[in-house]
């Protein structure tokens, strides 16, 4: 390690976002160090050890179909798969898996420790070292600076962290850990603004004191749904437990599968939690920050639902070597005594021992309107943010920008243009247009709901969306890429020959399309690969539908052309509001399809502003 020469990039910070920036620089050939304050903490799960669920388990297909790492990651430790809205159309259906918090991290930090190109160092940042208006390096607790041609900031929720139980305050970004106090004075100090958010965890349990007979059980799929794309690698890319020469942490995925179990509130919980409002640190008063409105506490449940005591808890084992489980749905911020209270009183949990309470924490971010959709700051330049900082909450969204950050990085230190998803290219481009383009002032959590275009986004074509953009980095290996390609045309000539052959009067694409239960199709069809003829149907089910997305996308990709150069002045643009102007100004939209998406900002404006931007 030498210090007096620049890293191409330094990643700060050591959570999913950090851990994926710093394997996508890495893999691209940037000479990258992760710093992280306890490198036995490297993608910790802070929170519920679970990967995936409703869109964030597209998010984590979408990372491995880029060459992220998060999906294997949790194939391999995980401890039960099951696939979320299989009752539901194909484009909503959610893989996620339940995992062992401990073998996940131990394998993803193994995997950055073998990784070329990436240095891991334990220090925690102080700070940043700025020249002009550009981040050269950053200062550390150890009085040792390193210096950086890009820096990229995935603290998580360290920045300023603040854990509350009732009255009672501790400084830190996790139970146990600590808090990065000074760092947040060196965004300020670059005119950087921060605000404040809040989020929480829920206790956990001891296994051995839970009533399971009064639990009910909840098995995970017989036919696991892995994340990962494995029909696409080679035999040395698939999964084995020998890699480097060494063990890695992990099995089969899929092997073993353990239990979840639900039980519900009652009527004296509803009682407890209400007549202790006061001395909650969310409702006393004690925290400033706004929480999540889609991962509510306990408290909030019971003040938005009143009358309903009745809710649904998961409690879910954290590994398989340990007796330790999560109680899914308890996320409170009420003192120690009303939490044993509050638990006795759950049916199940009545005699359960407390191994560790339930907390909020609050913590710093910076709006994300301050950023650029290649995740650079507007303020610093080679300065990027990804993950919670941005106001996200989840291992998946953060893990999608850590990915984009760490290859925009990259891209920035080469001198190539930024890489930026569409809105309509998957998840991962809806959460960031609406961060850069909309803000939060809530964590933000993705939803299929919050994409216009969830059609096109089904799961399993995760591949097949990013191949163009998976070629132009490198992060794959050139024999996935070519299966890739074998794929994509065997799903394109897979339709075009059921959109063209006949059973009777009737093409099998008709037949597919009206046949909602099993259709015997002919063997050169049926027996296709199972993600080849599954993503076949899928398009000939859904045809119509997706035809039309299409052309609201070709509509959308006709303003998203028009770009707007990053020094364009709004105010300039004769017949603009001016404080249509002034927003636009301040938001610094990269194209005409993200101005017109700005609050404020009506057709009218639309049309002045393609006039001006035409003329250019």
């Amino acid at each position: 390690m030498n210090t007096r020469e620049p890293y191409d990039v330094i990643v700060c910070g050591a959570g999913h976002a950090g851990c994926e920036a710093a394997l996508a620089a890495a893999r691209m050939g940037a000479r990258t160090l992760i710093l992280s304050g306890n490198i036995d903490t490297i993608a910790s799960m802070s929170c519920n050890p679970a990967i995936g669920g409703v869109a964030k388990g597209h998010i984590v297909r979408e990372i491995d179909a880029l060459g992220g790492e998060m999906a294997v990651n949790a194939d391999v430790s995980a401890i039960q798969f099951r696939l979320l809205n299989a009752s539901k159309g194909a484009a909503v259906h959610s893989p996620r898996a339940q995992c062992d918090k401990k073998v996940y991290a131990l394998r993803m930090k193994h995997v950055l420790e073998h990784q070329e190109n990436l240095d891991v160092f334990q220090a925690t940042v102080t700070g940043l070292i700025y020249k002009r208006d550009a981040v050269v390096g950053c200062r550390t607790n150890i009085d040792v600076e390193f210096f950086g041609k890009s820096v990229i900031i995935t603290t998580g929720t360290f920045l300023r962290g603040l854990m509350h139980i009732g009255k009672n305050k501790n400084e830190g970004g996790r139970m146990g850990d600590y808090s990065a106090k000074t760092l947040s004075h060196s965004f300020l100090e670059a005119g950087i603004e921060l605000e404040r958010l809040k989020t929480g965890t829920p206790p956990r349990l001891l296994g051995r004191s839970i009533d399971f007979s009064k639990l009910e059980e909840q098995r995970g799929d017989s036919d696991p749904t892995l994340f990962g794309f494995y029909d696409t690698r080679q035999d040395s890319e698939l999964f084995h437990v020998e890699q480097f020469d060494e063990t890695l942490a992990g099995w089969r995925p899929g092997s073993d599968q353990v239990s979840c179990w639900i039980t519900y509130t009652t009527q004296e919980t509803a009682d407890i939690v209400t007549r202790n409002l006061h001395l909650s640190a969310m409702y006393g008063g004690e925290i400033e920050g706004t929480g999540p409105r889609y991962c509510p506490s306990i408290e909030d449940k019971f003040v938005r639902f009143e009358g309903r005591p009745r809710h649904m808890l998961f409690i879910e084992p954290e590994g398989r070597n340990t007796n330790e489980y999560y109680i899914n749905g308890l996320s409170t911020s009420l003192p120690f005594e009303t939490q044993l209270e509050m638990i006795a009183s759950i049916p199940g949990l009545e005699k359960a021992h407390l191994l560790r309470p339930a907390y909020a924490v609050e913590y710093d971010f910076a709006p994300p309107t301050q950023i650029y959709p290649n995740l650079e700051s507007k303020k610093v330049e080679n300065l990027f943010f990804a993950g919670q900082i941005n106001g996200t909450s989840g291992y998946e969204e953060a893990g999608c920008q850590g990915m984009m950050a760490g290859v925009n990085a990259a891209l920035k230190v080469r001198g190539d243009k930024p890489f930026v998803l569409k809105r309509y290219d998957g998840y991962t481009g809806v959460l960031i247009d609406d961060l850069v383009t909309k803000g939060t002032q809530e964590p933000y959590r993705m939803f299929t709901s919050r994409a216009e275009y969830r059609l096109l986004f089904n799961h399993g074509s995760a591949e097949l969306r990013m191949l163009e953009y998976a070629k132009s980095f490198g992060l794959l290996s050139e024999s996935r890429i070519a299966k890739i390609e074998d794929k994509k045309r065997g799903v394109e000539e897979a339709v075009k020959w059921m959109e063209s052959n006949r059973r009777g009067e009737q093409t099998w694409a008709t037949l597919v399309r009206r046949n909602d239960g099993e259709l015997e199709l002919p063997e050169n069809i049926g027996g296709l690969s199972e993600p080849v003829l599954t993503e076949a149907l899928y398009r000939v089910r859904y045809d119509g539908y997706l035809k039309r997305e299409m052309k609201q996308v070709q509509k959308l990709n006709s303003v998203e052309s028009i770009l707007v150069p990053r020094e364009f002045d709004f105010l300039t643009v004769r017949g603009l509001k001016k404080e249509c102007a002034l927003k636009l100004n301040q938001l610094k939209p990269s194209n005409l399809g993200q101005a017109s998406r700005v609050s404020g900002v009506n057709p009218a404006d639309v049309s002045i502003l393609m006039v001006a931007l035409g003329k250019m």
